[in-house]
């Protein structure tokens, strides 16, 4: 092997962790995803509870305003967390292709 071929192994490699750190990212997302539903449904019957007269409305929101604001930073992280993820698994994509590429191309021709 020459290092040309070694250079498209080592890229190639480099793909397979970004796009394994990629699907590590999207399972930690999905999990985010299903605590903030959870936290949601929680909210959502605590002000039901409240919502019978305009004076325990305010009561009710206020109790539920830190969790709301909870959930609201939870769904910013996993905005951000999804565009890295879908940025890792276009770079190892990419990776993969030019690596695989390297490897086949610069291979010594034998007589």
């Amino acid at each position: 092997m020459n290092g040309k071929q070694i250079l498209g192994g080592i890229i190639f490699v480099g793909g397979l962790g970004l796009l394994y750190m990629a699907h590590y990212i999207n399972v930690q997302v999905a999990e985010g995803n299903l605590q903030i539903l959870s936290g949601e449904r929680k909210v959502n019957q605590m002000n039901s509870l409240f919502n019978a007269t305009p004076y325990t409305k305010d009561v009710g929101q206020g109790l539920t305003s830190g969790a709301q604001k909870q959930i609201d930073e939870g769904k910013n992280t996993i905005e951000y967390y999804t565009k890295v993820a879908n940025r890792c698994q276009f770079g190892g994509i990419a990776a993969l292709v030019v690596g695989a590429g390297m490897m086949f191309y610069f291979r010594k021709k034998k007589n």
